[in-house]
């Protein structure tokens, strides 16, 4: 498949699964998502889809507590089953709206990037205040 056309079905998976995920998907495992990126093999078979918890995984953005690790993951864990258990309907609504053969396995992957991005600024602002 042309790099092209991948990028432009990148974009179209992206954007279809961010609303059927908010829309369609009722699992109660599945907290607010933002879907950061999709990455399609060059046969067309397979797409990872890598999200982000909104809010992070540990909260205490929207002033609730944060969670400690543990349950951060254990959230993490349990929204990739949801996606996971989700993806046969997922698929099945992407077949409607992508004009291809074979539409691709989801595999879905969590991104931490914001996350990672927010502890290096609380890092670098710790050890501005100390200098």
């Amino acid at each position: 498949m042309q790099a092209t056309r991948r990028k432009r079905m990148e974009s179209v998976i992206q954007e279809e699964l961010s609303y059927l995920i908010s829309r369609q998907v009722k699992d109660p495992r599945i907290p607010a998502i933002t879907l950061t990126a999709v990455e399609i093999t060059p046969d067309a078979r397979q797409a990872t889809i890598f999200f982000a918890i909104l809010g992070g995984a540990q909260g205490g953005m929207d002033g609730s507590p944060p969670l400690s690790d543990k349950q951060a993951s254990e959230k993490i864990q349990n929204c990739m089953e949801g996606l996971t258990s989700a993806a046969g309907l997922l698929k099945r609504y992407l077949s409607r709206s992508l004009n291809t053969r074979h539409v691709p396995n989801l595999i879905f992957r969590e991104d931490r990037g914001f996350e990672n991005a927010i502890r290096v600024q609380e890092l670098l602002k710790k050890i501005s205040e100390t200098s």
